[in-house]
């Protein structure tokens, strides 16, 4: 409601209802045109950060996930665990280590110091491995094998359909992460041209423009999350079908 009021409005009108005028495309307008079109420029880099990190995110939980689950058996338990502690460290508390070691590396102000911390997720391979342990029986991938199937056909044809729900769990957790990452790209990076749109918001915008730049921050989640729950719901009911 406050991202389609005209500035007058926030201090005459309710804040839990709309203003005297109804201005949301003029609003919008001017958020990306503003200031060079520099928030334009921070919701790209949102969602390329985002979308390259969680993407990659289910491809390496997909098939790390896969590799724990089925194809490693003496040691699988230790690194589960591992996981397991892993998933247990607070993230705010490795930035100043990352901090220090991208320095060393000269990778600090680039997009590498924010992209590469993403990429790690523990939370995604144990998801996927729990979920493979749960819904792939070793009967129907030992039946593969015997039908001289390969590992990637075997994974492609067989794991992959039935793990596509849990992906798109995985996918969604990370993007929201990495949209509403803060601490990280504030400490890593210094040319405001390579904000996302938390760090821009925070360091630059103020009143109305922080609010409509709030709204519009949260609607690439919110698609997402629409979208993929239609994954969802075919899981569930491929679930109760077996």
């Amino acid at each position: 409601m406050s991202s389609t009021k005209v500035n007058g409005d926030f201090g005459t009108s309710n804040p839990l209802w709309f203003g005297s005028t109804f201005h949301p495309f003029e609003n919008f307008h001017q958020l990306f045109t503003g200031y060079n079109n520099i928030y334009a420029r921070w919701f790209l880099n949102t969602l390329f950060y985002s979308g390259t990190s969680a993407m990659i995110i289910v491809i390496v939980s997909a098939l790390g996930g896969y590799g724990l689950s089925k194809l490693i058996h003496r040691g699988s338990t230790v690194v589960g665990a591992a996981t397991i502690g892993m998933i247990m460290v607070p993230a705010n508390t490795l930035v100043v280590p990352l901090f220090i070691l991208f320095a060393r590396m000269n990778l600090n102000g680039s997009i590498w110091s924010v992209l590469l911390p993403f990429l790690p997720s523990p939370l995604g391979l144990f998801l996927v491995k729990y979920y493979l342990d749960r819904n792939v029986s070793d009967e129907i991938l030992n039946a593969a094998r015997l039908d001289k199937a390969s590992e990637l056909k075997i994974f492609f044809t067989i794991v992959l359909p039935i793990i596509k729900p849990m992906l798109g769990t995985v996918f969604l957790l990370s993007f929201v992460t990495a949209c509403n990452s803060y601490f990280l790209p504030q400490i890593m990076l210094n040319d405001p041209a390579l904000y996302p749109v938390t760090v821009g918001m925070a360091n630059w915008f103020g009143g109305q423009f922080q609010l409509i730049g709030i709204f519009v921050a949260i609607l690439p989640s919110l698609l997402a999350f629409f979208y993929l729950q239609r994954n969802w719901q075919r899981g569930l009911a491929d679930g109760s079908n077996r």
